[in-house]
């Protein structure tokens, strides 16, 4: 027998969950070290997610040295940034929860909604918002892992 305390926790649950995981069967995570090389697969693939979730088990080598081609991945008060230093910058990876500082690299190791934050000086900002982990294993959508390294930058819908 239901009772309104049962109904209210589903209901709750229900919420928590959000359209854009109740929508996905599928739940794509990618795995391993962002590198020059790789970068461009990663945004393609942000650009691609936008406003649904995935998941992340990815390190950035804490770099904030500004050299054209390189990296940069730093946090100040508590936000992260990355981006592809030089001309070729199309966006800047941000995210102020979901990551760590380990052994030199910030680490990212959970579920996230991609959301567009928006236009600076020509460059898209990416913005990785946390989402519950719970409620994405519950919600039952499949979890597929892709290495970083077979991220490709030429894929990207219009």
């Amino acid at each position: 027998m239901l009772d309104r305390r049962a109904v209210s926790i589903s209901i709750g649950f229900a919420m928590m969950c959000g359209p854009a995981l109740t929508a996905q069967k599928t739940i794509y995570r990618v795995n391993g070290t962002v590198t020059r090389r790789n970068f461009g697969g990663l945004e393609s693939f942000l650009f691609n997610s936008l406003d649904t979730v995935i998941g992340l088990k990815i390190e950035f080598d804490a770099n904030d040295t500004h050299q054209s081609g390189a990296i940069l991945a730093s946090a100040e008060n508590s936000q992260f940034v990355a981006y592809r230093a030089g001309s070729g910058q199309e966006s800047e990876i941000v995210a102020v929860e979901g990551f760590s500082f380990q052994h030199g690299s910030y680490v990212f190791d959970g579920f996230f909604v991609v959301k567009s934050g928006g236009m600076h000086q020509g460059v898209v900002s990416l913005f990785l918002d946390r989402t519950d982990e719970a409620s994405v294993l519950l919600s039952r959508a499949a979890i597929k892992d892709i290495e970083v390294n077979r991220l490709k930058a030429s894929i990207r819908k219009q």
